[in-house]
């Protein structure tokens, strides 16, 4: 691709990264709602922004394959970037949590029985 083509690309505005251009939405997306609720846990039914709950979730199961030596989309640029803003990898529901507290407290009763 020549030079002129490209700066007049550019100065159209054409988005040569756009799945970049997308994280970095979401990231200010996820700042904003930071500003309002004071975390970065951004419930799965968010509806206020669906799709800043469904990125969420994205940015989780990315770094579990990252953790996880898979393939993934996530850097470790973003994974910094994330956690410096306070965002949490391991987040469980509430009910999730209380249904594992109810087993191992049933695990421990039966043992100790």
């Amino acid at each position: 691709m020549t030079e002129k083509r490209i700066q007049t690309l550019e100065e159209i505005g054409f988005v040569w990264d756009c799945f970049g251009d997308t994280w970095k939405e979401k990231l200010e997306d996820l700042k904003a709602y930071k500003d309002v609720h004071g975390n970065c846990d951004v419930p799965c039914n968010y509806g206020v922004n669906p799709q800043l709950a469904t990125w969420v979730k994205c940015q989780r199961r990315q770094y579990k394959l990252f953790v996880d030596g898979k393939a993934s989309s996530i850097t470790l640029d973003r994974i910094q970037t994330l956690e410096s803003m306070g965002f949490r990898w391991g987040l469980r529901s509430s009910k999730k949590r209380k249904a594992q507290q109810e087993q191992e407290q049933q695990q421990q009763a039966a043992a100790a029985a």
